[in-house]
């Protein structure tokens, strides 16, 4: 009977340090938990301002596709903000800074949205005109291609260039660099010189 008590508390504390163990690697430093929401992802503005312009086929209508690339940039503020080790008064900070951020660019990333979807709608009702002329046999498949080719490029452009969108995409650029330097007035001189390192990797 002794044996058995022995053995079953020899168990028990087994149990206990491996629970505890596990407790130990589930642990997360509190800035991985509250930097990890894609409230701290930031748009890539490089990616927005020329988005990747696709489709647009005899079969296809024209779409725009994220870059692989720009899924990376996403995360880079995530990243960089549990790499610095902040304080809860900092990250306290940090947090208020970016629903700041968020506020300032929400309307103008709907409206820039917004022309994304109007401009390939009126693209794709071009190129079904296009489709149903090929059809129809009033132009070859030849000229089919060079006609969408031709206006897979001029959507391209416009959706670079258009006057509106220009004035969001500065504002968006004006909020991303206030966010940054709220960010950087925070900051002590080691946390800085990490910060300054990837700095420039943000588009």
């Amino acid at each position: 009977m002794k044996k058995m008590r022995h053995t079953l508390g020899g168990l028990a504390l087994a149990v206990s340090l491996l629970f505890t163990a596990c407790q130990k690697e589930d642990t997360q430093a509190p800035q991985d938990i509250e930097f990890a929401s894609a409230e701290f992802q930031l748009p890539d503005l490089a990616d927005l301002e020329t988005p990747e312009v696709t489709m647009g086929t005899e079969t296809a209508a024209f779409t725009c596709t994220p870059r692989e690339a720009s899924k990376e940039k996403m995360e880079l503020l995530k990243r960089a903000l549990k790499n610095l080790n902040l304080d809860e008064n900092q990250r306290a900070a940090v947090k208020g800074f970016v629903q700041q951020h968020h506020a300032c660019i929400a309307e103008h990333m709907t409206k820039i949205k917004d022309l994304h979807t109007s401009l390939l709608a009126r693209a794709n009702a071009v190129r079904e005109d296009y489709v149903k002329a090929y059809k129809a046999g009033r132009i070859t498949k030849a000229q089919l291609e060079e006609k969408l080719t031709q206006l897979r490029a001029s959507l391209r452009e416009e959706m670079a260039k258009h006057d509106a969108k220009q004035t969001h995409m500065r504002v968006l650029r004006k909020c991303r660099q206030e966010l940054l330097q709220k960010i950087e007035s925070i900051l002590n001189p080691t946390q800085l010189q990490k910060w300054n390192n990837w700095k420039s990797q943000l588009g």
